[in-house]
């Protein structure tokens, strides 16, 4: 079974994904705190990040990754659409991420998974 971590600071959403995730056959965990989630990347398969976090953003997050060289597959999540510039600048820096938008969230997830865990 596939393990997926879910960082994403709000505690209904969080519970929301990881139930859904699991009607689907995924083991889904989550954390609210961005800094927790990076130590607890080990062991997951897939992590799901969310851009627009309160005391670490995403992009904090997308960076820590990079500096300490972890490799996993990851999608980002974000409750607004994002800006063009930020979004280019983020595709840039991480050719091949996936986006989604939270209010597509249960419609492109699995599809989404699915594509990058193959």
């Amino acid at each position: 079974m596939r393990r997926i971590l879910i960082i994403e600071d709000e505690p209904d959403v969080a519970e929301s994904i990881k139930m859904f995730l699991k009607k689907e056959g995924y083991e889904a965990e989550y954390t609210l705190d961005a800094m927790d989630g990076l130590d607890r990347l080990g062991g997951f398969d897939l992590l799901l990040l969310d851009l627009i976090m309160p005391k670490v953003s995403g992009r904090a997050v997308l960076k820590e990754i990079r500096k300490r060289r972890i490799r996993i597959p990851l999608i980002v999540l974000s409750a607004v659409g994002l800006p063009i510039v930020i979004g280019e600048e983020l595709r840039r820096d991480y050719p091949g991420l996936i986006f989604i938008q939270k209010t597509q969230l249960y419609s492109e997830l699995i599809p989404a998974i699915k594509s990058v865990l193959k």
